[in-house]
Order: structure tokens, then C-alpha cells, then sequence
């Protein structure tokens, strides 16, 4: 009995000690095998992420190319219209500014002469006003006389003065005439430079997000991180992708100023 118990006893503990060293055993080999899943899987996510920077990576440095040549010709197009805008403005200057100068200073020399009689008739007419109201018709008849003697010398004066009051007047008239069609075509221009001043605030905004996502995907490329860069790169290219539209937004604006400015410049005076 004795031997009985010795020899199947020690077999189930044999086998107990067995189960164990299976599971041991699996569990080891579990963990080895999702260890190399997981460097596989990590491995495959490296790779993909290569694999996305080599295939933006043509279409990123275009679009670099294509910025460029448009940020040129935004700053080329918008110094020709700022100095067509101001040559523009000069010769709406000089339009009849000879004729419009020489009656002004007609005008005001004509007033300064006749100044000095103008306000020597209305002092008479007030102290006449004044002498009748306190009745002192003495002195009212006194200041009548004096005043009604220069009353011709003050009909003529007046007759001279508004005569070149209206000769200044008619003048500018023409000339408001003659420029209206130039200002008329001119008058957007100033909404549109508005937009335009927006429009570059929202530009620098866009290139200064695009140039931090730029130094980011640097930085994993010198840390030999693909999947960082990778995503730094796409969202870089994203942001190019709005800098290009806003450019595109920005240069039809200066190409309407250009027309704008054509068509003034057609309405000019000849």
C-alpha cells in the first residue's frame, strides 16, 4: 500500500508540476510572440510613414515653387499699381490747376481790395440802424449821406468780386466735370486695398503656422522619427495648400486694382 501511495502519488504531482511548466511554458511564448508583434506593428507604422513623406514629398517642394513665383509676382504687380495709383493722382493734380490757381488769387485780391470800402458801408448802415433806433435822426441822416455816397463804389465792387467768385466757381466745376470719370473708376480701389490689408494679416498667420509645422518635421527628421515627420510634413503641406489659395485671393485683388487703374487712366482729361 505503502508503495501504492509512493508511486501514483509522486505521478500526480509529476504531472501537476508539468501543467505548470506548459503554462509557464505559453505564457512565455505569448509574450515573446506579441513583443515581435509589436516591433513588427511599430516596424510596418515606420515604414508607412517613410513611405508618406517619400510620396508628398515631390508635390510638397512644387508647391514651395509655386509660392515663391507668387508671392513675386503679388510684390511686382502691387508696386506697379501703387505707382501707376500715384502717377494717376499727379495728373488729376494738374488739371487745370494753372487756370484753377490764377482765379483763386484773383479772387482773393479782388476781396482784399475792396475790403476796406465793403466794411466802411456796413459800419455806416449799422450806426444809421443804431442812431434811428435811438432816435437821433440827426446823426441817422449823417451816416445815410455818407453811406448812399459810396453806395455806386459798392455796387461795383460787388459786381467785380462775384464775378470772379463765379469765373472760380464755373472753373471748378469743369474741372470736377472733367475728372469725375477718372475718380469714379478709381473709387474701389480704396475698399479692395482694405481687403487687401486683412487679407495679408491672414497670410502671415497661415506662413507663420506653416513655418512652425516646417521646424517640427525637421526636428523629427534629425531625431530619425518617420511617423512625427510624416505628420509634421502633411500638416506643413496643408498649410501651403491655404497659403497658395489666399495668394491666388490676393493677386486677382491687385489685378482689379490694375483694371481700375487702366480705365482711370483711359477717362483722363487729353
Amino acid at each position: 500500500m505503502i508503495n501504492y501511495v509512493r508511486k501514483y502519488g509522486s505521478a500526480k504531482t509529476i504531472r501537476k508540476a508539468s501543467y505548470w511548466r506548459g503554462v509557464v511554458e505559453f505564457v512565455i511564448l505569448l509574450t515573446l510572440l506579441t513583443t515581435n508583434v509589436s516591433q513588427a506593428n511599430a516596424a510596418s507604422d515606420w515604414d508607412n510613414a517613410l513611405d508618406d513623406i517619400n510620396a508628398i514629398h515631390g508635390e510638397y517642394t512644387a508647391l514651395q515653387g509655386v509660392i515663391k513665383a507668387d508671392s513675386l509676382k503679388i510684390q511686382k504687380l502691387r508696386k506697379e499699381n501703387n505707382d501707376n495709383l500715384k502717377s494717376v493722382n499727379v495728373q488729376l493734380l494738374t488739371i487745370d490747376q494753372a487756370l484753377l490757381s490764377r482765379l483763386k488769387a484773383e479772387t482773393e485780391a479782388v476781396r482784399k481790395k475792396h475790403a476796406p470800402l465793403l466794411e466802411q458801408y456796413s459800419t455806416l448802415s449799422k450806426q444809421s440802424t443804431a442812431a434811428k433806433k435811438a432816435g437821433d435822426t440827426k446823426s441817422a441822416t449823417l451816416y445815410d449821406l455818407k453811406r448812399n455816397k459810396l453806395k455806386s463804389a459798392v455796387t461795383t465792387a460787388r459786381v467785380e468780386i462775384k464775378a470772379k467768385v463765379d469765373a472760380l466757381a464755373n472753373a471748378q466745376k469743369e474741372y470736377a466735370a472733367k475728372t469725375k470719370p477718372a475718380k469714379d473708376a478709381l473709387a474701389p480701389i480704396a475698399a479692395i486695398k482694405k481687403q487687401i490689408v486683412a487679407g495679408n494679416k491672414n497670410l502671415s498667420a497661415a506662413q507663420k503656422s506653416r513655418s512652425e509645422a516646417d521646424t517640427r518635421y525637421k526636428a523629427a527628421v534629425k531625431q530619425g522619427n518617420a511617423i512625427t515627420a510624416a505628420a509634421e510634413l502633411k500638416l506643413s503641406y496643408s498649410h501651403m495648400g491655404k497659403i497658395h489659395s489666399m495668394q491666388l485671393t490676393l493677386y486677382s485683388w491687385e489685378q482689379t486694382i490694375a483694371l481700375a487703374l487702366r480705365t482711370a487712366e483711359s477717362k483722363l482729361p487729353k
